[in-house]
């Protein structure tokens, strides 16, 4: 027991100077833009773009929320957006705006993970760009957006990620099915995720009201609802008249160790049937994988509950007290994005109003607007970079709305706000019990052809192996004794990668296994 204790003190030693000096962070710019579309159909514009200066990077998440209205020509509009590096090219989102009785004013959200496959180093420019399906020169739209764009994956910092889209998919059910799952994302050891879903919603015979959930598996197979990551939407027509955009983000906090699938899903709430285009579903784990230096970029969430507003002021949805790691930085950076729903009653609303708000660093104004028909529902998006946080600063972080009309009584409803430093902090609370687990165990030869060697270190109580294909199939199991070495025979175990789960006293780590 004393060896044990002494052996926990050293570790938290180790573990503490280690990270003290290897703070990471996560390169990221932000840029807000606008533009005018006077062109004809097809004809690709810039919204905004922002800069990225990469070093050995490989991937990138982007993001962006969007204004969108008719400026010009008493008509109505198919605006599509997508984004680009100038190379490739995201998922296409459409969204429809009129002009009527009244001006619409549609919210867009867009994400894609830019994937270079191997590390890049230079400049890499991320643009938001606009284009319309709707013939007519004198048909005209403006959008305004700000856009993000953060390195995930690098030589230095690599967190683990997947991503899946769709061009479209269609449904009559009434219960959830799949519109877009990721590939299986391995957490090596307990950490948050952050997921983001952006897609297109549309109905092909008549009106209809749907609903969109991001859920999650263990075996790609069944899959749950995670929770407070549903929405529902109304779509007033059917085809491109009643294009509409959506998006859903959520935050799994203190996931364990093993590998995961996730997935968009959408049902008919009412109506015959709905279509969910351009749907792009991404998953970040905010800790990095061992190889990179294990750190963790702390992460908050939070599902307030209903709130209305029948005024032109702002008050808040929701509101948050966040303290910056410390961790020597002086310009600690805090990404948020937030998801709702927003409903009109007793009259139109022209328009409903949000924005984010911050006491502490720097969080450039971007107000979002949407027109809500009575009666109806629709949903946004909003996402912002607050930067010049000090370490060790506490500040609070607020989601905000307004009713610009002032008329009837606006009600913004499933609510999600997330938000995460793009810097990590040393001081985390890292499971000391899980870096013993990980330290007393490994797996050899790696990669193995005929068989493999579990070291099991571990001297308290059982430890339990288990190894799972990529998909999620369990091929072999087995429990082993403390300080017990044991030969696991893969004949005939098809080449590739697998995951061995191993789990001691409620403890649990991840280990890849490369099959020759």
């Amino acid at each position: 027991m004393k060896k044990n204790i002494f052996i926990t003190a050293i570790l938290c030693f180790f573990l503490n100077i280690t990270f003290i000096n290897a703070q990471k962070s996560l390169t990221a710019s932000s840029a807000q833009g606008t533009a005018t579309s006077n062109t004809a159909v097809n004809v690709w514009n810039t919204v905004a773009s922002t800069t990225l200066n990469l070093t050995a990077g490989v991937k990138v998440l982007v993001e962006a929320t969007i204004e969108v209205q008719v400026t010009s020509g008493n008509s109505d509009i198919n605006t599509q957006f997508r984004l680009t590096d100038g190379t490739n090219f995201g998922q296409i989102i459409s969204r429809y705006v009129a002009t009527k009785t009244y001006t619409d004013k549609g919210i867009v959200a867009i994400s894609f993970i830019f994937d270079y496959g191997a590390g890049f180093t230079g400049s890499k420019t991320f643009s938001l760009e606009q284009a319309k399906t709707t013939t007519g020169v004198s048909k005209i739209f403006t959008s305004k957006a700000e856009i993000t764009a953060i390195e995930i994956a690098s030589s230095n910092v690599s967190l683990p990620n997947g991503q899946a889209t769709t061009v479209s998919v269609s449904t009559a059910s009434s219960t959830y099915v799949a519109a877009a799952n990721t590939n299986s994302i391995v957490l090596e050891k307990p950490a948050d995720i952050y997921i983001v879903s952006t897609f297109s919603t549309r109905a092909a015979n008549a009106p209809a009201v749907g609903a969109w959930s991001l859920q999650e598996s263990i075996d790609n197979s069944t899959f749950t609802d995670i929770p407070n990551s549903q929405i529902t939407r109304s779509i007033i027509a059917a085809n491109e008249n009643g294009n509409g955009a959506a998006t859903l983000v959520t935050l799994i906090k203190n996931k364990p160790a093993g590998n995961y699938y996730f997935r968009l899903a959408h049902k008919v709430n009412s109506g015959i049937d709905i279509i969910t285009s351009g749907a792009t579903i991404s998953a970040v784990v905010l800790r990095s994988t061992i190889a990179t230096g294990d750190d963790v970029f702390p992460a908050y969430s939070d599902s307030p509950p209903s709130a209305t507003s029948t005024l032109n002021s702002y008050s808040d949805i929701a509101t948050a007290s966040i303290t910056a790691p410390t961790n020597g930085f002086t310009d600690n950076m805090f990404f948020m994005h937030a998801t709702y729903n927003m409903s009109a009653s007793g009259a139109n609303i022209e328009y409903a109003t949000y924005k984010f708000g911050s006491s502490a660093g720097t969080l450039p104004l971007f107000e979002i607007q949407r027109y809500v028909l009575n009666g109806t529902t629709g949903s946004g998006g909003l996402i912002g970079i607050v930067s010049g946080i000090n370490e060790g600063t506490s500040f609070n972080a607020s989601f905000q709305h307004k009713n610009s009309g002032a008329t009837g009584t606006l009600t913004t409803s499933n609510v999600g706000t997330i938000g995460f430093f793009l810097n990590s902090d040393p001081f985390s609370t890292l499971s000391i019990e899980e870096d013993i687990l990980n330290t007393n165990i490994s797996i050899y030869p790696n990669p193995a052809q005929e068989q493999c060697y579990i070291s099991n270190n571990v001297t308290d109580g059982e430890t339990s192996f288990k190894f799972y294909t990529l998909t999620g199939q369990l091929v072999h199991s087995i429990n082993v004794l403390p300080k017990t070495n044991t030969k696991v025979n893969v004949t005939g175990w098809a080449s590739g990668i697998y995951i061995m789960k191993a789990t001691n006293n409620g403890v649990n780590i991840a280990k890849k296994l490369i099959i020759d």
